[in-house]
């Protein structure tokens, strides 16, 4: 797997000079007034409403460096007998669509080129937990399937299975002692590519 990992770090990097020179990512999230999620991943605690401000939403993009490839397009890790393909949403959408650029589209083509033949493959859509329910489940789920709607035309050997969790399901803090989190929230936007280890 040494290998796999090298080869899709490279592959990362060279998202990253595509498609980090395009300027700031954007948030998968909407403006407004939402109840923020449990502080911890997994936690029933509630904590205070928070608005959404202008501040908010700036401080969730970042400029992509190509000397930084833990902000690439991509992350992996293996889950048993499992690899899970993290895509990174702010790099794909635009904030708040669900349509892939045609950069995006090629850097996912590329990275995807490791599933094997035949794969079962889950695609799971994520987003961060400002803007509600109503804004995160529908927009989770037409990125999820923009990403299938893309894998099916480049790679119709795969068996996909498309779902969108909107924000339950966190990696990271949302908020971090009542206050917004913007690194955390930025982890959670995301697509997730699950398949059988090749």
């Amino acid at each position: 797997m040494s290998a796999l990992r090298q080869t899709l770090r490279g592959v990362a990097v060279t998202c990253a000079v595509t498609l980090g020179l395009l300027g700031a990512a954007w948030p998968a999230a909407a403006s407004g007034s939402t109840a923020a999620p449990p502080s911890a991943p997994g936690s029933t605690e509630e904590v205070p409403d928070l608005e959404v401000t202008e501040q908010m939403i700036a401080d969730a993009t970042f400029d992509l460096r190509p000397d930084d490839a833990t902000r690439g397009l991509e992350t992996v890790r293996e889950e048993e007998e499992e690899t899970v393909m993290v895509l990174t949403s702010d790099l794909l959408f635009a904030f708040g669509s669900a349509e892939l650029s045609p950069q995006a589209a090629a850097a996912v083509t590329e990275l995807v080129a490791i599933v094997p033949q035949g794969a079962g493959v889950a695609v799971d859509g994520h987003t961060d937990a400002l803007g509600g329910d109503a804004v995160n489940d529908p927009l989770s789920r037409e990125r999820a399937e923009a990403v299938a709607v893309m894998l099916r035309s480049t790679r119709p050997d795969l068996v996909l299975t498309v779902t969108g969790h909107g924000s339950r399901q966190p990696v990271a803090d949302n908020t971090v002692g009542g206050q917004d989190n913007p690194e955390g929230r930025a982890l959670n936007r995301r697509v997730e590519l699950s398949f059988p280890s090749p």
